[in-house]
């Protein structure tokens, strides 16, 4: 009897182990850490982010070196975000990929789209994508207490700081220096310019529905960013070269095609993760619902820190998002109660919703502009706000077309009086538009035609700012675009602007 019990827990032993070892092929994930591990994530700027640094820099020449075919390579990890869809000539660092046709699992699969219904996904994409470098990153390196760090640009203490670029990311003998920067940033100069004014968090503090808050960090502090470190605040541009198109380019962060590979793209997501994180944290923030990724199906595909691919389904990735086995040095990661009936924004609804005002004149965008939009049902709307939570949400739609995306960005006001000085922390401000991977082509192809214009709707809940302007008292919604950088002679111009309840 004894012999036949150790057999049967023997042949169960060997069955566990082998369901387990299936499982890590390509569903379930491998994490590598155990389950009580908890790493933190550090602000580049503090003498405790120097060893992680230092084991980041480390970790990439190691992985410069792979092979491109190598899953936990720089050029494979970079490419998970997004590859330029053609190189010319004979490419130097990945010699067997020429074009698109020579893609590899899971490359091509940031949220950055021309339709920009995937938008819903960029938060959660992102904080997966990585999560899982850092695990590479752990292993490569050899530390094992390795978080990526990041760049607190956003912080509003030691502001002169934790505005200039890390400096190890400026120190040409390291791995994570990138010539293809801005200048000013290279050279230890802080952020500067009207790109102050987009990393700003007031505004985007304010929202309180996951879907608007997603997309407005991505417009800002996420695209502004990543165009500033691009080119800065330089509207003619200064080509640089860029080693991943192999010709000369905008930095290699502006363009969605290259980001991925310089390697302060990742304390860049790094800091994006950690602000949604805080924003959730707070009174306004709503964790994301599944019902909400459903509605744009996305395939969650990495690779975890021994190169085997990873796939997740989108119930597995919410289950987890906010379950992660990281903090942030002054930000804990963890979940909060979700409420019985959340506010949602919905596409659906918004679709359907209460058209208030419209207006579909053509307008140039090549000086600041004002549009009246007459409000014929204003004083009927009882407006959701601090001041009541039972009313309504307010929704400005501003859809703008064209030619060649401009390098200039936009702030949106509401019933702007001609003696309040615009700044992004007023009561009348509604957002921002920034245009980084505006013109980025999803699957390589485009129902646009190469010489036709291209069209990008920006949306923002501007409930709060129509309660503190008593604008459903006004005969007119006044809407004023006030242009930064950029170049007035862009062919850019309003197609369509609207005000909507939900």
């Amino acid at each position: 009897m004894k012999k036949i019990t150790c057999l049967l827990l023997l042949a169960l032993t060997v069955l566990a182990s082998c369901k387990k070892e299936a499982s890590t092929e390509e569903d379930a994930p491998v994490t590598g850490t155990s389950a009580n591990q908890r790493y933190v994530r550090k602000n580049a700027h503090s003498p405790e982010a120097q060893k992680d640094l230092e084991a980041l820099a480390k970790a990439i020449a190691i992985m410069k070196k792979k092979g491109c075919d190598d899953p936990t390579s720089w050029y494979y990890q970079g490419a998970i975000h997004w590859v330029p869809d053609t190189i010319v000539g004979a490419n130097k660092l990945c010699p067997d990929y020429q074009t698109y046709k020579d893609l590899k699992d899971a490359w091509d699969n940031c949220t950055h789209t021309d339709a920009g219904t995937e938008q819903i996904h960029f938060l959660v994409w992102h904080r997966m994508f990585i999560y899982h470098f850092e695990k590479i990153i752990r292993k490569v390196s050899g530390k094992a207490d390795f978080a990526l760090p990041y760049w607190g640009y956003t912080n509003t203490t030691d502001e002169a700081t934790n505005r200039t670029l890390p400096a190890i990311f400026s120190d040409k003998s390291s791995s994570l220096y990138q010539s293809a920067r801005l200048d000013s940033l290279l050279n230890g100069q802080p952020i500067s310019g009207k790109t102050v004014r987009r990393i700003s968090l007031t505004k985007l503090n304010e929202y309180n529905t996951y879907a608007l808050y997603n997309e407005n960090i991505d417009a800002a502090p996420h695209g502004a960013m990543h165009n500033y470190i691009g080119y800065g605040n330089d509207t003619l541009g200064k080509a640089k070269y860029n080693e991943i198109w192999q010709k000369k380019t905008d930095g290699m962060m502006a363009e969605v095609a290259t980001a991925g590979f310089d390697p302060i793209f990742w304390l860049h997501h790094s800091n994006i993760d950690r602000i949604w994180q805080q924003w959730t944290n707070s009174a306004n923030g709503k964790q994301v619902l599944l019902a909400e990724l459903q509605k744009v199906p996305w395939k969650y595909q990495f690779f975890d820190e021994n190169g085997k691919k990873v796939t997740y389904t989108m119930e597995q990735v919410v289950d987890m998002l906010y379950t992660m086995d990281y903090d942030f040095d002054d930000t804990k990661v963890e979940p909060k109660p979700v409420e019985k009936s959340p506010l949602v924004f919905s596409v659906k609804n918004f679709s359907k919703g209460d058209t208030l005002s419209i207006s579909s004149k053509r307008v140039a965008l090549n000086k600041d502009i004002k549009v009246s939009l007459p409000n014929a049902k204003g004083k009927n709307v009882v407006l959701m706000s601090e001041k009541n939570k039972k009313g309504e949400m307010l929704i400005l739609t501003v859809t703008v077309s064209f030619a060649k995306v401009p390098k200039g960005d936009f702030e949106v006001y509401l019933n702007l009086p001609t003696n309040v000085k615009a700044t992004p922390e007023n009561d009348h401000f509604a957002g921002f538009m920034t245009f980084f991977g505006a013109d980025h082509k999803h699957n390589h192809t485009s129902s646009v035609k190469a010489h036709a214009r291209k069209t990008k709707t920006f949306t923002f809940d501007i409930t709060d700012e129509a309660v503190d302007t008593q604008a459903m008292a006004k005969q007119a919604f006044d809407v004023s675009i006030l242009g930064f950088n950029g170049n007035k002679a862009d062919d850019i111009q309003i197609e369509k602007i609207s005000v909507l309840k939900q």
